[in-house]
C-alpha cells in the first residue's frame, strides 16, 4: 500500500512540474499543425458525435490535440502567455496600419473637394443690415 502511495506522489509531483521552453514551443507547433486540419470543428460537435461519425485515428488527433491545449494551458504559461501578447501586439500593429490608411483616404478625398469662393462684401454688408435695423422681429405667433 505504501508503495503505492509512493508512486501516486511521484506521478503527483511529476504532474504539477512545469515543462521546458523547447517543450512548449514544440507543443505549441504540434497544435497549430493539428488546428489547421479543423479539428476544432469535430470537437464542437461533442463526443456522442465522435465516436459514431469519426475514425479511430482522427480520435486520438482529437485526444492528443486537447492534451496539447492541457499543457500549452497549465505547464507552458510562460509561452502561452507570450503568445497571446504576439497576437496582442500584431492586432494592436493591425489597428494602427488600418487608421493611416483612412486617414490617408480622408486626406485624399478633402484635397479632391473644391471650396466655395466667398465674398468677403457680401459677409459685410449682411452684418451691416442686422447692425443698422437692431435685433430682428420674433415670428408672430398664431392664436389658437
Amino acid at each position: 500500500m505504501t508503495a503505492l502511495a509512493a508512486c501516486a506522489g511521484l506521478a503527483l509531483a511529476d504532474d504539477t512540474a512545469r515543462v521546458d521552453e523547447a517543450a512548449c514551443v514544440a507543443f505549441g507547433t504540434e497544435k497549430a499543425e493539428l488546428d489547421k486540419s479543423n479539428i476544432a470543428e469535430d470537437i464542437e460537435r461533442g463526443a456522442e458525435w465522435g465516436k459514431a461519425n469519426l475514425s479511430p485515428e482522427r480520435l486520438r488527433q482529437i485526444s492528443r490535440h486537447i492534451f496539447l491545449d492541457e499543457m500549452l494551458t497549465f505547464r507552458c504559461p510562460n509561452v502561452l502567455a507570450a503568445a497571446a501578447v504576439r497576437q496582442m501586439e500584431e492586432q494592436a500593429r493591425l489597428k494602427a496600419i488600418a487608421a493611416l490608411e483612412r486617414e490617408r483616404l480622408w486626406l485624399e478625398r478633402l484635397a479632391k473637394v473644391t471650396l466655395p469662393e466667398r465674398k468677403p462684401e457680401t459677409k459685410v454688408a449682411k452684418a451691416g443690415l442686422v447692425s443698422a435695423e437692431g435685433v430682428p422681429p420674433l415670428p408672430v405667433r398664431k392664436s389658437r
